[in-house]
């Protein structure tokens, strides 16, 4: 698609009337010169993983075909801050950086990779695509990846009228192989003025790469009125099977290739080695040594508001996402939206699950549930893990507060502003 910033010979204008304001100037840059300035130092590295700690390498599934437990080949995106920390020790999550809406965000990307050009893709945020697409396409001008041992700028920005969105993050230096091996990551563009906070140590996390964070919402800020702080969580997905539910024969029943959540994965089979029964699946397989599955544990207490981002970071086939005895609006800014238990995403997708009532449900239900990718064969590949939904006061995470938390509460009457009405 090619926009034009004047008239050509071979484009006619539209009919007169039809925009009368003519062709807008290009501004200089795609923020605005007020808007607030959020600089991220981020490296692209080579970083082998295991998706999960215990399991072998491969798990053959069907028809000598394999679940792979293993990324060779492995990249990620990190902050050039953990780049020490990440690169070796316990498998890292996904890049997940933390924005507010009307920010102005900065990346400023070293490819450490050995061999590989990279980028930063990030197209669910505004950018000027002759600077920071981070894909080189039709007449733009520049190179807009890097070489290994280069550096390079983008800029990027959470326009208020993409509301409070999810933007997948890719590479565009290899975008057929290095996304498959782990290279992506997300930006989560917040309420204006937002603090993130760490759910368990209380740190402030707003310059930190977080799956997982305590939303503060600033309700001084008229256009925050009647929002609530809230539990934000995001959920990467992975697969490459092309096989599974097709025409193809025999028909296979098994998932194979890399599969996980966050580059993390319980498969059932490994679990049954593990001594767990099929009726016991989803409970610890020793008694005496309990142990949580190796994918994402999502904590809060009963009650707490809930965002939770479902990312198709790299699929070759929809999934189906779904949190048992929880259920949320099909769309989160309508009033009066149809509840749903479960909901498709495709590949390179971004969701946002509001759950109605928060952690536990209308009724506050103190336990473990599971959320999953209710395609039976995914799930039985791994993609699925806990929501743990603690009492108040529990003091495994820190309690999620009131808005603003003290903040002065805004005194003007606000225009009527969509907030969802899962959250209210």
């Amino acid at each position: 698609m090619r926009v034009l910033d004047k008239e050509t010979p071979d484009l006619m204008p539209l009919p007169k009337g039809t925009n009368p304001l003519g062709i807008p100037a290009t501004p200089s840059s795609v923020c605005p010169a007020d808007a607030p300035v959020k600089s991220f130092n981020v490296v692209a590295l080579d970083r082998p993983m295991k998706l999960n700690p215990k399991a072998p390498d491969a798990i053959e599934v069907d028809f000598e075909r394999k679940i792979e437990m293993t990324m060779p080949e492995g990249k990620i995106f990190a902050l050039e801050e953990e780049a020490t920390t990440v690169a070796s020790g316990a498998t890292p999550h996904p890049l997940t950086l933390r924005v507010n809406l009307g920010d102005c965000i900065k990346v400023n990307l070293k490819n450490k990779m050995k061999a590989s050009r990279a980028s930063f893709f990030a197209p669910g945020l505004a950018f000027d695509p002759k600077d920071s697409q981070g894909l080189n396409v039709g007449n733009n001008g520049g190179e807009q990846t890097v070489a290994p041992g280069e550096s390079r700028a983008y800029t990027y920005y959470a326009h208020p009228s993409n509301k409070e969105t999810t933007s997948l993050v890719w590479d565009g230096g290899n975008i057929v192989v290095n996304p498959r091996n782990g290279l992506y990551g997300a930006i989560i563009v917040g309420p204006r003025g937002s603090q993130y906070r760490d759910p368990v140590t209380g740190a402030d996390i707003s310059q930190k790469n977080a799956w997982r964070a305590d939303v503060i919402v600033d309700a001084s800020l008229p256009e925050n009125v009647g929002k609530r702080n809230y539990r934000d969580v995001a959920l990467f997905f992975q697969d490459e099977d092309n096989i599974i539910g097709t025409a193809f024969m025999p028909y296979v029943q098994n998932v194979a290739g890399l599969t996980s959540v966050n580059y993390r994965a319980e498969p059932y089979k490994f679990r049954e080695e593990q001594g767990c029964s099929l009726g016991k699946i989803f409970q610890p397989c020793v008694v005496d040594k309990p142990e949580d599955p190796a994918t994402p544990l999502i904590e809060a207490h009963a009650g707490d508001a809930i965002r939770i981002h479902v990312i198709g970071a790299n699929s070759e086939q929809n999934g189906m996402f779904g949190i048992e005895g929880h259920e949320w609006p099909i769309e989160p800014y309508m009033p009066g939206a149809d509840m749903i238990s479960v909901v498709e995403y495709a590949g390179s997708e971004t969701l946002d699950v509001f759950v109605r009532g928060g952690a536990g449900g209308p009724y506050r239900q103190v336990g473990d549930f599971v959320w999953s990718n209710q395609r039976l064969p995914y799930t039985q590949s791994g993609q699925w893990g806990y929501l743990r939904v603690l009492p108040a006061g529990d003091t495994r995470i820190q309690p999620l507060g009131v808005a603003g938390m003290g903040a002065k509460q805004a005194e003007a009457q606000p225009d009527v502003k969509a907030i969802p009405t899962a959250m209210k």
